[in-house]
């Protein structure tokens, strides 16, 4: 004969049971909100998800009131169980058993006289209980945090060939002079101006010796997004070369470049940490730089688009005047590791 489980869950299970998952529920109401407010969520979320993470756990955390107000009238209206000793785990039901009353079929049932044949053991209660607290084990220890390790972000850049070094002096060969000064040792100093408004410094020494520096000139924030989305569009390549860019990322040392040139990166998310890409410029710099690969810098360099080695594309090119136009920076002064 069927019977109705619910009337035959003791008191001391039912209880414990829906008192943990109240705990629980809460605990990841507070996780959620937690996480908001701390600031954490760009870690492992797109900036349009997390206001409803927020409206998720104040809804969790209305949903745990509304049931623990709910047990907590349930247990005021609960009635004695009765003392027959028959009344146990895997008994028969008779007229005297009334385990829960106020549930659906706690009342007692004389038609529930069959045996259940199996127990109302609380193994896997437990068992869900463990999975639902695993976000809050995790909040515990910190996560989520700064997101991806330098060994993964290392394999979605892949490899990198070094761009030309003579580039320079083949932009120079038609530029424009726009100043010339010579000083005491004999060392001449020219200032070109190339058709990509690219500005240079030509010092010339008595000797004969010639190097070429870029001029950078005031600099104002630049996103990534912009500069990748620019290098495959003629008409923005043009529009933006020339200026003086200033952008903070991981930096990364290019093989076989002499220290003189290095990828800026960072990581774009989309939607979830999963999804995250790397978008980069490369940096040429005059001599070679002294950085440790993933520390996080600032740099101010002229905005170049130079053809990849092989291929037909571009890519965003920020060529320094001096080493000192990148500068580190600590992590715990980083505004935020990803770009949306």
């Amino acid at each position: 004969m069927a019977h109705n489980h619910a009337g035959c869950q003791s008191p001391r299970d039912y209880f414990t049971e829906q008192l943990l998952t109240i705990l629980v529920c809460g605990g990841l109401g507070f996780v959620a909100v937690q996480l908001y407010l701390n600031d954490m969520l760009k870690h492992i979320l797109a900036p349009q998800f997390h206001l409803p993470v927020l409206i998720g756990g104040i809804a969790v955390f209305v949903l745990v009131a509304l049931r623990g107000l709910a047990v907590w009238r349930e247990a005021g209206a609960l009635v004695p169980a009765t003392d027959d000793p028959t009344c146990q785990v895997n008994h028969v039901h008779t007229a005297n058993c009334n385990h829960l009353p106020g549930l659906p079929g706690g009342e007692a049932d004389p038609n529930l006289v069959d045996d259940h044949g199996h127990s109302h053991d609380m193994s896997w209660m437990f068992a869900r209980m463990l999975i639902l607290v695993f976000p809050i084990a995790l909040f515990a220890l910190g996560i989520p945090n700064s997101g991806l390790s330098s060994e993964a972000q290392e394999k979605k850049l892949g490899l990198e060939a070094a761009l030309d070094p003579e580039t320079l002096k083949e932009r120079a060969k038609d530029a424009k002079v726009e100043d010339v000064k010579t000083d005491a040792d004999g060392n001449t100093t020219r200032t070109l101006r190339t058709g990509s408004g690219l500005m240079l410094r030509e010092v010339t020494t008595k000797d004969g010796n010639v190097t070429l520096n870029v001029i950078a000139q005031g600099g104002e924030e630049m996103r990534f997004n912009t500069l990748a989305e620019a290098a495959g569009d003629a008409d923005k390549r043009k529009s933006y070369e020339g200026q003086t860019a200033i952008m903070e990322g991981r930096f990364r040392p290019i093989q076989g470049a002499s220290g003189k040139e290095f990828t800026l990166f960072r990581m774009k998310m989309t939607c979830c940490g999963s999804d995250t890409v790397p978008i980069k410029v490369r940096i040429i710099a005059p001599h070679s730089v002294d950085r440790q690969y993933f520390d996080w810098v600032r740099v101010k360099g002229v905005i170049q688009f130079r053809q990849i080695p092989g291929q037909d594309g571009y890519i965003p090119v920020l060529m320094l005047g001096d080493v000192t136009d990148i500068q580190l920076i600590p992590n715990n002064q980083i505004k935020n590791e990803y770009e949306f």
